[in-house]
């Protein structure tokens, strides 16, 4: 008698499951990353990718094309975006700048990275580190421009050091023209260490016969902190891998983490996605780095 029973039990429990409502897909994670071809909108791509084969449906990320950090955060607080990456120093920036409560509207949940802060100078000038720019210029770009705010942050955290230097509102190849013409002695640029902007300012014959890799050896900078967590380190540059722009020996320069955070908003609404998304940092780390870093990791702690 039960094995009679067994048979359309079982028939019945497979008719209901393939019956029943699909499960409600996970509400995307709308997250703002950076301008196309850049690195943060490839790493958000790369995290899309893994999200799928990893979370198993508890998180879906949506890669939004933006301007980078501070516009990443302004559309997260608007609720254009659910979370953001962003260099760790820009919201310090952002709260001194823009919106003095940023730091209880969103929640950092991990690094994913990090980047570096690399100064070129123009082979007249002599300058040998940051802190010999004096009442010089640097050009770092505007005020929505990542680099312009970690040189606005480290004005502000040691101004007998830096407060003097005069900021060019132009950063990338642009900013490379303005020190080739004369605007500005040397050029500040926030960057992942895989990066096109480098290769092509030492491949090129004006750029590389004429920039030079300077430092950025403050070690005190390694003490300022943000919401709690240590955003800068002093690294050590491995230059051969850009011969032309290269010094004596391998410079000291700043490295800066690049975060991912989301609005408390979403991460009180979706306590899925949040247990998804810290596994997922942690999980991917090595294919996040080799988007930003390249075959070989270019700097060493």
């Amino acid at each position: 008698m039960i094995r009679r029973l067994a048979l359309p039990a079982l028939l019945l429990a497979l008719v209901a499951a393939l019956t029943a409502p699909p499960a409600r897909a996970a509400d995307p994670l709308r997250l703002c990353t950076g301008s196309p071809g850049k690195t943060y909108i490839r790493v958000g791509q790369k995290l899309a990718e893994l999200a799928r084969t990893m979370t198993l449906g508890q998180l879906v990320i949506e890669p939004v094309p933006s301007q980078g950090s501070i516009d990443n955060l302004n559309r997260t607080l608007a609720g254009e975006c659910d979370g953001f990456i962003a260099q760790g120093d820009a919201l310090a920036f952002f709260q001194a700048k823009v919106d003095p409560q940023v730091l209880e509207k969103v929640q950092v949940v991990g690094t994913l990275y990090k980047e570096l802060g690399m100064l070129l100078c123009h082979r007249r000038t002599g300058i040998g580190d940051l802190d010999e720019v004096g009442d010089g210029t640097v050009a770092a770009g505007s005020f929505g421009s990542g680099s312009f705010a970690t040189l606005v942050v480290l004005q502000q955290a040691f101004p007998d050091l830096y407060g003097r230097i005069r900021i060019y509102p132009a950063n990338g190849f642009e900013g490379a023209l303005a020190v080739l013409d004369g605007k500005a002695d040397c050029l500040f640029e926030v960057i992942a260490p895989q990066s096109d902007l480098l290769r092509v300012l030492n491949d090129n014959d004006r750029t590389g016969s004429q920039l030079y890799f300077a430092e950025i050896d403050n070690s005190d900078l390694e003490e300022i902190e943000i919401g709690g967590k240590q955003v800068y380190d002093i690294v050590t540059f491995n230059d051969e891998l850009y011969r032309n722009l290269a010094t004596f020996g391998d410079p000291e320069t700043l490295a800066i983490s690049a975060v991912l955070g989301v609005s408390r908003a979403y991460y009180q609404a979706h306590p899925e996605a949040r247990s998804a998304l810290a596994m997922l940092i942690l999980s991917a780390q090595r294919d996040i780095e080799a988007v930003a870093y390249g075959e070989t990791k270019p700097f060493r702690d």
